[in-house]
C-alpha cells in the first residue's frame, strides 16, 4: 500500500528545487512498470514474483506462524508475552509486515492483469493466448488468495482490483466494506478457475503453481468462511443468498473431491507403527519419509492440493533474514523447532494429549496414531537419516524449553512434548540451518477439503456425503467411523487431524461468531498459568488484527482501525 512519508516529500523538494541540468539525468536501464511490461519473457518473470509474497518472512516464512500459530490454544509459546496477545498492537511490527506482505500479492497481481489488458495479446511480443490467459487466471487465483487472507487477519481492509489501483500517493485510502472485499474474492477465484491446469497436468518444473483444484478449493473455502464471516455477522445467517453460498461451495468441493486430482496418504501394508505415522507426517515434511518397507512422498504429493514452495538456496547467505527477497528458504526451523540451535519458541501444550481418542485404536497404539505423529516425546527419533546428529531420542529435558513445566502445567510424559508436525525430520544439510529451512506450507490439503465439504454439508443438512468425508479422514488411521455428523465431531477432527497446520485459530474465530458451535472464549485452555485463570482473549477485538498504525496515518485516518484497538 501507500508508503509515502516525510523523508520522500523531503528528497522531492530537494530534487525540484535543483538545477535543470540535473532533473535531465536520467537513468536509462532503471526498469519501472512503464518500461518492463514489453515481452511475453518479462510477463512470466512479473508473474512468478507474485508468487513471492506468501513466501516473505511477513508471511508464511516466519510471521503467519508467530502470530496466529502462536496465538491458538493447543500451543505454548516460551514466554506469556504471545500467549496474552501483548504483542499484538497497533505498532507490532509483525503486523505491518503481514499487512506489506499481503499487499505486495494484490498490488503485483493487480499490475499484471492491468498490463495484460493494457497490452493485449498482440501487444505482446513472443505472447500467444494460451500463455496471456494462463497468467491472467494466475494473477487472478493468486489476488483472491492474497484477498482472502486480508479478510480474514484484518476484516475490511484497502480493496483496489486492476482497474483501480492506488497510483496517487497523495490519496488517502479508506477501509472497504465487507460486501465487496468477498464478493471480490469469489469473482477473482471464480474467473480464475477454468484457466488453470489440474494438479496432474502440471509439469514438475512448475509445481507450487495454483492449479484448478486449488482455486475451487479456495473458492468454496472462501464461500463457507462467507458464511460466518459475513452473514452471521451481518444477521444474514440462512438467507436465500448464504445458502446460494453454501450451495456454490457444496458443489465445488464434490468438483474437487470428484476430480481424481487428490487422494489422501494412507498407512500402506504391512502397516507398522512408522507407516502409521508416516503417511501423515509425510504432509508436513520437507523430505521423503521411508518406514520399514514403504517410502511416503511428502512434498507436492496426492495430498497435497496447493504448497508454497521453499528451498535452502545458496543465494540465502546474503541475508538470513530477507525470505523471499535473498534466499526462498524458511525460519519455522530457527523460531520453532528442536533444532539444537534453534530459539525453540513453541511446545505443545499438555492438555491437547487427551483430545486423542483411546477408543477403537489400531493396534499397536493406545490412542489414535495421529497422536504420535503430532508430538515428540521422551525416546522419539528425530530424524530418518543414521548419519544424522538427530538420530537419536527426543528429550524433554534439553530439546524443548520445559514451558509446561515452569508454568506448572501436568505433562503425561516426561518434562513436557515437543510439536512434531513441520519439524520432522529435525536436521537437513543446507546452508545455515537452522535458517532458511526447505518447509514448503502446505495451504490445503485433501484432508482439509474432505473435512471442510462435512461442514458444509452440515450446516446444508446433510444427504450423509458430509459424514462419509468426515469419516474417511478418521479411516485414514484406521479410527472407527462416527455415528452422526454433529459440530462436536467436526471441531474435533479438524483439531486433530490439522493439528498444528496453521487452521485452530481460524476455525476457532469462525465458529465464535455462531453462538451454535459453542465457542466459549472463557472456557479455552489457554495454559498461561496452571488454573487457567488467564483468558487474554477479549471478544470484539482478538476476532481480527489491528489495522497498522502506519497506514492509517499514511492514510490521513481514512482508513479506520478495528473495534477494540
Amino acid at each position: 500500500m501507500k508508503q509515502i512519508n516525510t523523508a520522500i516529500i523531503a528528497a522531492i523538494l530537494l530534487f525540484t528545487s535543483c538545477s535543470e541540468d540535473i532533473l535531465e539525468v536520467e537513468n536509462k536501464g532503471a526498469l519501472t512498470a512503464d518500461n518492463f511490461y514489453q515481452t511475453a519473457d518479462d510477463f512470466q518473470a512479473a508473474l512468478n514474483t507474485c508468487y513471492i509474497p506468501f513466501m516473505e518472512r511477513g508471511f508464511h516464512a516466519l510471521k503467519y506462524t508467530y502470530t496466529v500459530g502462536t496465538f491458538e490454544d493447543r500451543i505454548l509459546f516460551e514466554t506469556t508475552s504471545r500467549d496474552v496477545f501483548s504483542t499484538l498492537t497497533t505498532s507490532n511490527y509483525d503486523v505491518l509486515e503481514m499487512w506489506w506482505a499481503l499487499y505486495h500479492g494484490v498490488y503485483r497481481t493487480s499490475v499484471v492483469l492491468a498490463k495484460l489488458n493494457e497490452k493485449g495479446v498482440d501487444g505482446i511480443p513472443g505472447m500467444t493466448q494460451e500463455i496471456y490467459d494462463y497468467t491472467a487466471a494466475q494473477s487472478r487465483a493468486l489476488r483472491g488468495a492474497y484477498y482472502f487472507m486480508l479478510a480474514i487477519f484484518f476484516d475490511r481492509p484497502i480493496l483496489y482490483d486492476e482497474y483501480s489501483i492506488p497510483d496517487d500517493y497523495l490519496q488517502d485510502y479508506g477501509n472497504c466494506e465487507r460486501e465487496e472485499l468477498w464478493a471480490q474474492i469469489e469473482k477473482d477465484l471464480s474467473e480464475a478457475a477454468p484457466g488453470l491446469l489440474l494438479s496432474r497436468e502440471l509439469p514438475r518444473e512448475e509445481l507450487g503453481r495454483i492449479t484448478r483444484g486449488a482455486a475451487q478449493a479456495m473458492l468454496a473455502k472462501t464461500l463457507l468462511y462467507k458464511h460466518y464471516y459475513y452473514y452471521v455477522r451481518e444477521g444474514q445467517a440462512g438467507s436465500a443468498e448464504d445458502l446460494a453460498d453454501l450451495q456454490k461451495a457444496r458443489d465445488l468441493f464434490r468438483e474437487v473431491i470428484n476430480s481424481g486430482q487428490y487422494e489422501l496418504i494412507l498407512p500402506m501394508e504391512p502397516k507398522t507403527r512408522k507407516d502409521y505415522i508416516y503417511a501423515i507426517l509425510c504432509n508436513t515434511s520437507f523430505c521423503d519419509l521411508p518406514s520399514e518397507n514403504n517410502v511416503y512422498d511428502s512434498e507436492n504429493n496426492l495430498e497435497s492440493v496447493w504448497e508454497i514452495q521453499f528451498s535452502d538456496d545458496a543465494a540465502y547467505e546474503a541475508n538470513p533474514w530477507l525470505n523471499g527477497y535473498y534466499g526462498g528458504g524458511g525460519l519455522h526451523c530457527q523460531y520453532f523447532g528442536i533444532h539444537s540451535n534453534a530459539y525453540k519458541n513453541h511446545e505443545a501444550h499438555p492438555i491437547f494429549y487427551d483430545e486423542f481418542e483411546t477408543a477403537g485404536a489400531p493396534a499397536p497404539f493406545d490412542r489414535d496414531p495421529r497422536c504420535y505423529a503430532t508430538f515428540y516425546f521422551d525416546g522419539d527419533t528425530m530424524d530418518i537419516d543414521p548419519a544424522s546428529p538427530y538420530y537419536k531420542g527426543f528429550k524433554s529435558l534439553t530439546n524443548i524449553k520445559r514451558v509446561a513445566q515452569a508454568r506448572r502445567i501436568p505433562v503425561p510424559i516426561g518434562f513436557g512434548m515437543g510439536v512434531k508436525k513441520t519439524h520432522f525430520p529435525v536436521y537437513w544439510d543446507g546452508l545455515q540451518a537452522p535458517f532458511n529451512d526447505p518447509l514448503n506450507k502446505r495451504i490445503i490439503r485433501y484432508a482439509d477439503v474432505l473435512l471442510l465439504y462435512a461442514e458444509t454439508m452440515f450446516l446444508l443438512g446433510d444427504d450423509g456425503t458430509g459424514l462419509a468425508a468426515l469419516n474417511q479422514v478418521r479411516a485414514r488411521v484406521d479410527m472407527p467411523a462416527i455415528p452422526a455428523l454433529t459440530r462436536e465431531a467436526i471441531i474435533h477432527e479438524r483439531d486433530i487431524e490439522l493439528a498444528f497446520e496453521g487452521h485452530r485459530w481460524f476455525d476457532l474465530v469462525r465458529w465464535s461468531f455462531d453462538p451454535a458451535w459453542g465457542i466459549n472464549w472463557d472456557e479455552i485452555q489457554w495454559g498461561i498459568d496452571a488454573d487457567n485463570s488467564v483468558n487474554p482473549f477479549v471478544k470484539g477485538k482478538h476476532e481480527f488484527f489491528p489495522i497498522p498504525l502506519d497506514e492509517i496515518d499514511i492514510n490521513g485516518g481514512a482508513l479506520k482501525q478495528n473495534p477494540g484497538w
